[in-house]
């Protein structure tokens, strides 16, 4: 099971979150337990790295995607299409 994130960076990204949907007219995931679990794979990141990576893909060497900023949260996709989709991958690593 990963560590639980830090309440601050926990609070941090939630408001994030709203903030984003609501300036932009993007949606979240439509399963709530989804967008929950982004939340705190986000507010992971923000402990482990500082910066609020998305939790929903791979990365061979995390620090060096920061470098590239395509998939820190808002990512390209999200920003594009104005919805989360999480790209339908498995949510075993980021789910608490």
């Amino acid at each position: 099971m990963a560590k639980s994130p830090s309440e601050q960076s926990l609070a941090r990204m939630e408001k994030l979150v709203d903030n984003y949907t609501k300036k932009s007219g993007t949606a979240t995931h439509p399963d709530k337990t989804i967008t929950e679990a982004v939340v705190l794979g986000l507010a992971r990141h923000v402990d482990e790295l500082g910066r609020p990576l998305c939790p929903c893909r791979f990365y061979p060497d995390k620090q060096e995607e920061i470098k590239h900023r395509t998939w820190l949260c808002p990512c390209d996709d999200m920003q594009i299409y104005k919805y989360c989709h999480v790209l339908e991958s498995p949510l075993k690593d980021i789910r608490p």
